[in-house]
């Protein structure tokens, strides 16, 4: 029964607030000032500073949870979405009175610490989540927006440096081409195995002249350093050649005398089975072992001189052949080179185009830029569902619309306006 009594008390506010809303239509009060006579209605997000007397712990802050409610202690869950904050309290007091079997219902106060917010997107400078606030029109959620977006344009000096910086990449990258051009010749010659790389070609500015002499320098300075390098590697050889020559003949001599020593030495053996030249056995063996030392000493010197002439052959063709690669990567390198110049100065001849015709027209874009033409659309989610619609400058927000701005871009063709609307880019 006190629930129920409680119930009717709440429905009879309700009643008492639409009495009065109708009997201020009836006095011919403005559209407007009856719209901000109606009670706001609750949501998810909104945070609300609850008071009960005499009842501490349900005296707090609270916010409408996601599916329309509020958690209190002992009362649990509460319904708020869709009621003003007198009938929350209200609903409050009927079930602390029936939770409790009070007497009388208890004293009760709602009030709004922050709304939950609204959001704006589109033509605005800072779109995004605000915090709202009540009698709030799109103007003043615009202004939270940071306002209209309007696209940075460039002034005259800032044109004029573009221009300058771009005219500097031109001639910086004029110079280098000659450069580069200069050394893929001399690389082109390296390549080649040309004793030099040539005359710059016909018609070459002094610039370029003047980059070939220096790449010739360069050429006969490596040039000669491998050169040198190679007749170094080269003699190594030739006098390793004359030492394994030397050494042959050496070891022909070296095998005269082991055959003559072995025969010798063959006879006394024979002797000596007779016991006749005794002593001059020992002596002769000594004498050929020896021979046989100087004889493998003399191979094995042979030996080491070919193994030295092998390396000092791989060296000079490791050699040649580093040239060849150097080379190679150096004019795989220009060819990338030159094509990275040539895209730069497509790039910096397109900025000065594009400075030249901006410049033209920027003091044309100054005097016809006013501000621009705005239209908005508000996107609003209630009982009923979600629903799009238009709005104007002084149309009301409520916590949780959307606000789209789009900016009506205004062209003109022939004698006619076109307006297209358009968001930010």
């Amino acid at each position: 029964m006190k629930l129920l009594d409680g119930r009717r008390k709440l429905y009879a506010a309700r009643d008492a607030i639409v009495a009065s809303l109708a009997l201020l239509s009836l006095l011919g009060l403005p559209g407007n000032a009856l719209a901000e006579t109606v009670e706001y209605e609750l949501g998810p997000q909104d945070r609300l500073r609850i008071h009960v007397s005499e009842w501490p712990a349900l005296t707090g802050e609270l916010t409408v949870g996601a599916g329309g409610d509020i958690l209190m202690p002992m009362l649990g869950q509460i319904p708020a979405q869709g009621l003003s904050t007198p009938e929350l309290a209200a609903s409050i007091a009927a079930r602390l009175q029936e939770k409790a079997n009070l007497q009388q219902m208890p004293d009760a106060t709602v009030d709004i610490v922050a709304y939950r917010p609204f959001y704006i997107l589109g033509s605005v400078t800072t779109p995004g989540e605000y915090a709202y606030r009540p009698g709030m029109m799109i103007l003043n959620a615009l202004s939270l927006g940071g306002g209209a977006y309007r696209p940075e344009q460039g002034s005259q000096w800032d044109l004029e440096r573009v221009a300058i910086s771009s005219r500097g990449e031109l001639k910086l990258n004029e110079a280098r081409r000659w450069d580069l051009l200069a050394e893929q010749q001399r690389w082109q010659a390296q390549l080649d195995g040309a004793e030099d790389i040539g005359a710059a070609p016909g018609g070459a500015t002094p610039e370029h002249a003047k980059a070939v002499e220096e790449q010739r320098r360069i050429f006969a300075t490596e040039l000669g350093r491998h050169r040198a390098e190679r007749r170094s590697l080269e003699a190594s050889i030739a006098m390793r050649q004359q030492e394994i020559g030397a050494l042959d003949q050496q070891l022909a001599d070296v095998a005269v005398k082991l055959g003559s020593t072995k025969g010798e030495l063959e006879t006394i053996r024979r002797l000596a089975k007779q016991d006749l030249a005794v002593h001059r056995l020992g002596p002769l063996e000594r004498s050929l072992s020896d021979v046989q030392r100087e004889q493998q000493d003399l191979e094995i010197g042979k030996l080491r001189a070919r193994q030295e002439i092998n390396i000092a052959t791989r060296e000079i063709a490791t050699l040649d052949e580093h040239r060849r690669a150097a080379a190679l990567s150096g004019v795989q390198r220009i060819a990338i080179d030159l094509r990275a110049i040539a895209e730069q100065n497509d790039t910096s001849t397109r900025i000065l185009d594009s400075a030249a015709y901006y410049s033209s027209n920027l003091s044309r874009l100054a005097e016809s830029e006013t501000a621009p033409q705005l239209r908005f659309r508000i996107v609003r989610t209630d009982d009923n569902g979600t629903s799009e619609f238009d709005a104007t400058e002084t149309t009301r927000v409520q916590p949780g619309d959307i606000v789209k701005v789009f900016r009506v871009a205004t062209e003109m063709t022939g004698a006619l306006q076109v307006e297209t609307p358009t968001t930010r880019p």
